[in-house]
């Protein structure tokens, strides 16, 4: 068999897109097989948005046991003595290294099935052998938490295994009834197989076609009945019963972002999708934020029921463990360093921005890497800046909270936003007034109302949870839940003297008093326990009652 040339594959996707190629460089890891791709400046970000789907073309043409994946990468070219700009560099904050890296991390922090991660990096907290086995999932977390990019990892690993894959975000369903949203998920299950199945003329595979063909018809003629989808859905396993079995054929059915399909109508979609798959080799994988999905209607017994049809995989963080957050986090931005040719995160980033990081970005991957690209913005603001500071990263934090609420209300219902808006902004209101950022909850209000309101604010990054039991001191059997308000809510010139604050730096947290000398001290041992006891306790009675008054 010839080899395959990769270059001339990478020479011709671009050049539809009328991008020259100045040069190709091919570098080789364990694993991977990496091109470095030069081109004119001017169409560098351009380049970097084909990145996904040349990675995919090239990986799907490498035949027999290849033991790598391929990564395409770009770097801009420019000619001898030329500055961008036509500025002269002037710090390590100023180079055309971090001109490209700040485009990287813009263009590749949000993966999707045509836009993979820059290099997959399995989160400690995720299971990549759980997500790939022969179950359903439920794959939970916050928004940019990872939830994507460990699906399309797995779907990496079923394709290379010789699984048969589909893909599907429910973003192109929101709008559809439960009815059209199964039909367009069947088209394209039953799409992928038939693609699998080549030119077979199997008694199995025709009949398969024949329903395909039915699928599309139904999808055309507008509204259907739901006796007509039920029909459907029998038919569709038998068919799929002969043909989705054991040391045959396997199928992966991946749903991104199901959160945004309405929630009311999730447990009828999933059990249709459920009963399409029943007794097959069929596998559905769901991505979502758990506080917006309904897995399940006990009432009516409908959808999938943790833990008798359907796994759940937990990715959401906390800053529990802030050392093992920050590892993590810094090798997954020490890819993208590496991929522009600086060295580690801290070339460009001081110990203190670094452990701010971690809390302006409250763990979560996305954030944390959009978060030190606007930094870095920040920071070239300041005359000669050579690193990142600490206040660089707060004032990158402002900037996001405007995004944190754009997520908000396409999240949520607008009547939703509003009054999530409404809880935040008063929940802020009596934390900072106490002179304090973090707070605790006592455990035994956990049955609230308002404490699933709370929890919604978490999972949109607002507050984040510090210790999730905290015991009283002088009260025995009383529990508390610790939290800390997102950065960008107390990070504003107004309002930093007098506040008590908490850092992080090398994953171990401090204490200071805004504005303040000689109170900063690293919280050892007990020490953050006993700062945290001291910290004011948030009434959901109180709050609740605010919020309606408001």
């Amino acid at each position: 068999m010839s080899e395959i040339d990769y270059s001339e594959k990478i020479s011709r996707s671009l050049g539809e897109a009328n991008i020259s190629i100045v040069r190709i460089d091919e570098r080789n890891f364990p694993g991977e097989k990496w091109f470095v791709v030069w081109v004119n400046e001017d169409f560098l970000v351009t380049a970097q948005s084909l990145a996904g789907s040349i990675e995919q073309e090239l990986n799907n043409v490498v035949s027999g046991p290849s033991g790598y994946s391929i990564v395409v990468t770009f770097r801009p070219h420019r000619k001898e003595g030329q500055d961008p700009d036509g500025v002269k560099s002037t710090g390590p904050l100023s180079g055309s290294q971090v001109d490209q890296l700040i485009q990287l991390l813009e263009a590749r922090s949000r993966t999707s099935d045509a836009l993979p991660s820059l290099k997959y990096m399995e989160d400690p907290r995720a299971s990549l052998a759980a997500v790939g086995a022969s179950r359903h999932h439920l794959v939970y977390g916050r928004r940019g938490v990872g939830k994507t990019a460990l699906l399309l990892e797995a779907k990496r690993i079923a394709e290379k295994d010789g699984f048969v894959t589909a893909w599907i975000n429910a973003h192109t369903l929101r709008r559809l009834g439960v009815g059209a949203a199964f039909l367009a998920i069947a088209e394209v299950a039953l799409n992928s197989l038939l693609q699998h199945a080549g030119s077979s003329q199997g008694g199995v595979y025709v009949r398969l076609k024949g329903i395909s063909e039915r699928v599309t018809q139904l999808r055309s003629g507008g509204a259907v009945t739901e006796e007509t989808i039920a029909e459907l859905i029998a038919e569709l396993n038998l068919a799929l019963r002969a043909i989705l079995r054991e040391d045959l054929v396997c199928l992966y059915l991946y749903l991104d972002d199901f959160y945004l399909f309405p929630m009311g109508s999730q447990p009828n979609l999933l059990d249709c999708i459920a009963g399409m798959l029943r007794d097959c080799n069929g596998w559905v994988k769901v991505a979502s934020i758990e506080r917006l999905t309904r897995p399940f209607e006990p009432s009516s017994r409908i959808g999938i029921e943790i833990p008798h049809d359907v796994s759940k995989i937990d990715l959401d963080v906390t800053l529990e463990d802030p050392a093992a957050t920050q590892s993590f986090l810094e090798s997954v931005l020490s890819n993208y360093t590496a991929a522009v040719g600086i060295g580690k995160p801290a070339v460009l980033a001081n110990d203190t921005a670094l452990g701010r990081l971690i809390l302006g970005s409250g763990g979560v991957p996305r954030d944390y890497l959009n978060l030190f690209a606007s930094s870095i913005v920040a920071a070239r603001s300041r005359p000669k800046a050579r690193q990142i500071g600490r206040e660089d990263v707060a004032e990158a934090a402002g900037r996001a909270s405007r995004g944190k609420k754009r997520d908000l209300e396409q999240d949520v219902s607008s009547n939703s936003a509003q009054a999530l808006l409404g809880a935040q902004e008063h929940l802020c209101a009596e934390v900072r007034k106490t002179g304090y950022t973090y707070f605790r909850i006592n455990a035994a209000q956990k049955s609230h109302p308002f404490y699933e309101i709370l929890a919604q604010l978490v999972d949109l990054r607002f507050a984040h949870l510090i210790q999730g039991t905290l015991s009283d001191q002088k009260r025995r059997g009383v529990k508390y839940e610790a939290y800390i308000l997102d950065l960008s809510e107390y990070a504003d010139v107004r309002l930093k003297r007098g506040l008590r604050v908490l850092d992080l730096r090398e994953g171990k947290w401090s204490f200071r008093v805004s504005g303040t000398k000689g109170t900063a001290k690293l919280l050892t041992g007990t020490l953050l326990r006993d700062e945290l006891r001291r910290s004011p306790v948030v009434d959901l009675d109180d709050l609740a009652a605010l919020v309606g008054s408001a």
